[in-house]
């Protein structure tokens, strides 16, 4: 059968239909002491319709039983275990060392995913070389219809970022193809763009990690596109993303510690030489007190407060030229 084209808002989008040959991608997802919800999402993941797809599985040292049931009811997955916490970047690398498929796909594993998922992600990856991610649209998982990200971009003066869509209900409005700067929690990416960017950032090993990717590879000079029909659901609670400590992205106190330092790396990185004074002079500090505040508004304590003012005070020695270690593990 023929490969039928669309041109659909700049962007050649292929129809699969009857076609037997898809390319092999690599499904890589990190973990750490989620054992109910990573078999979820495995059960979600080996529902999808797409036909041609390994599942390698990276274990950041977790206590639980995580390995235990997986081997157990997933057989076939791919289990690759770290005796240490290597974080989100050194677990996706990791896993990319063992990929063999043309595309891959990072997936955080609190997430559940819609059966066409990857179909329609691989339909737009497909659709033009300079493509080189892919990002879904993802919704709360209590709140099924209403978006948590349609897009993403960081403000290269505040360092704000900003998930675009995040808590409206969708009806319809971000159903465009279109180009965006990132994807938190899950992303396509061709093999040769993963190989030009040589991996994640591991001085990040949690926190900005895939602004940092996403941005990087518009840097190389590829794009990275939204795909509005490929969708999943994110384990977080949209009255939990608005009216708790997990506002703020934390969920764990080495949370707050990379959030505050690698701002400051991602900026130094990516912001022009101009902006980052203006930040580094102005908006770090305003925003160190700002959120500083509203850890103790949400009731965070010590607990949290002490690594964001650890994070904010190593992001200032990088912004002056020390060296930073990976020290909240």
């Amino acid at each position: 059968m023929p490969l039928a084209k669309l041109q659909i808002k700049g962007f050649w989008v292929y129809n699969w239909a009857g076609l037997n040959c898809m390319k092999l991608v690599s499904i890589i997802i990190v973990t750490r002491n989620r054992q109910e919800e990573v078999l979820a999402c495995l059960k979600s993941v080996l529902g999808m319709n797409y036909p041609n797809f390994e599942i390698i599985l990276v274990d950041n040292a977790s206590s639980d039983n995580t390995i235990k049931e997986v081997k157990t009811k997933f057989p076939k997955v791919k289990i690759v275990k770290s005796e240490k916490n290597l974080g989100a970047c050194g677990g996706k690398n990791l896993g990319e060392k063992q990929a063999k498929g043309e595309h891959l796909f990072f997936l955080d594993s609190d997430t559940i995913v819609d059966k066409e998922l990857l179909s329609e992600m691989v339909k737009i990856a497909e659709s033009e070389a300079k493509i080189g991610m892919v990002c879904p649209k993802m919704y709360f998982f209590d709140k099924k219809n209403v978006i948590w990200y349609a897009g993403a971009s960081v403000n290269l003066l505040t360092s704000q970022a900003k998930n675009f869509g995040c808590n409206e209900k969708d009806v319809g409005q971000y159903n465009q193809i279109r180009e965006t700067f990132f994807a938190p929690t899950a992303y396509l990416v061709k093999r040769m763009v993963a190989e030009k960017l040589k991996g994640h950032g591991e001085m990040f090993f949690m926190g900005y990690v895939d602004s940092d990717y996403g941005y990087r590879t518009k840097e190389a000079g590829f794009k990275v596109v939204f795909c509005p029909k490929a969708v999943l659901w994110h384990r977080l609670g949209q009255e939990e993303n608005t009216k708790s400590i997990r506002a703020l992205g934390y969920n764990l106190p080495l949370r707050p510690y990379y959030f505050a330092r690698n701002r400051v790396v991602f900026m130094k990185i990516h912001a022009p030489w101009v902006n980052f004074l203006i930040f580094i002079s102005f908006f770090f500090p305003l925003m160190t007190i700002y959120i500083a505040y509203k850890i103790i508004v949400f009731r965070g304590g010590w607990k949290f407060l002490r690594p964001h003012l650890e994070g904010s005070l190593d992001g200032l020695k990088y912004a002056l030229g020390g060296k930073i270690e990976n020290r909240w593990v």
